[in-house]
């Protein structure tokens, strides 16, 4: 891992309390920053993903060559507001750094993402033990992300659909819905999604649109102890054609599978938090098609303030 990630990391490893909801957006929940009773949050996370293999449009799956590599990291600082209780806002701002290699080809990059801005909802309230119908919390959301990072060219910053992220070079307009039930007092589940559309653009010198994303989510939580979270979960995420110049190139389209898992100090009693993700998109055929496949380590530590 390059030196300008080994200071946060330290920093990361460090962390030994933290509070609020472990099943974030790392774990693969739709999950928010800010906790009900704070009202300002700030979270810097940092991430490592190497890829595996990929996967052709028909989902026959190969792994990279010996002498290959991809390697992706990135530093993602977020903020978040609660204003009013019900409404959640957070701001998103990465730099990431990227490199391939092949026996006759070097590729290097970095520089800033995209910046993204998140509304988070709470329309419903989960509902009491006691009530016959053991409703579920619904929350409801919105995503806006500003082109600011650089589009990949030439398919080589790839990843697929889950990599990290140098930019789309598109306006993206999205929302989603989440619904969350707790089962026992030490076990939640949730299942969620989002949809959404991209604006034309000219990132790569001609008319583009990059095709509708849709992401699906099902996971659970847990707390063996009352100090430690454990979170699972499936992620599944769809990409349309691309269409270029008015036509639509066939074969263009990406599916990218992933399970996450997610491991969190919880201590409600104090401010802090900290968490460790790993998360693998399985290297087999017919999980996922036209993305690449790949492993990553995330660490996040952050703060809430009242």
């Amino acid at each position: 891992m390059s030196r300008r990630f080994l200071l946060p990391l330290a920093l990361l490893l460090a962390a030994r309390s933290a509070a609020g909801c472990p099943c974030s957006d790392e774990a693969g929940s739709a999950g928010g920053l800010v906790r009900e009773d704070e009202r300002y949050a700030v979270a810097l996370s940092t991430s490592t993903r190497s890829a595996l293999g990929r996967f052709d449009a028909f989902g026959h799956y190969s792994p990279l060559g010996a002498r290959e590599g991809e390697l992706g990291e990135e530093l993602l600082l977020r903020a978040g507001l609660r204003l009013p209780r019900r409404w959640e806002w957070i701001g998103e701002l990465g730099y990431s750094a990227y490199r391939f290699h092949a026996p006759s080809f070097v590729e290097s990059q970095n520089g800033l993402g995209d910046a993204l801005l998140r509304l988070r909802y709470s329309a419903i309230d989960e509902g009491m033990p006691h009530e016959s119908f053991p409703r579920p919390a619904l929350l409801l959301s919105g995503l806006l992300r500003a082109p600011l990072g650089t589009a990949a060219d030439g398919g080589t910053v790839n990843f697929g659909s889950g990599g990290a992220p140098r930019g789309l070079g598109a306006w993206e307009l999205g929302a989603g819905a989440e619904l969350k039930r707790s089962l026992w007092p030490a076990l939640e589940v949730w299942l969620g999604g989002e949809a959404a559309y991209r604006f034309r653009d000219h990132a790569i010198g001609t008319e583009r649109r990059l095709g509708p994303r849709f992401e699906a989510a099902v996971g659970a939580r847990a707390l063996p102890v009352d100090w430690l979270a454990a979170t699972l979960a499936l992620r599944v995420r769809t990409i349309g054609d691309v269409e270029l110049d008015g036509r639509t190139l066939a074969g263009t389209s990406e599916r990218l599978t992933t399970l996450v898992l997610g491991l969190s100090v919880y201590e409600r009693g104090r401010r802090l938090r900290s968490a460790l993700t790993f998360s693998i998109d399985p290297p087999s055929n017919d999980w996922s098609k036209g993305a690449t496949a790949a492993g990553a380590l995330g660490l996040s530590l952050g703060v809430g303030m009242p």
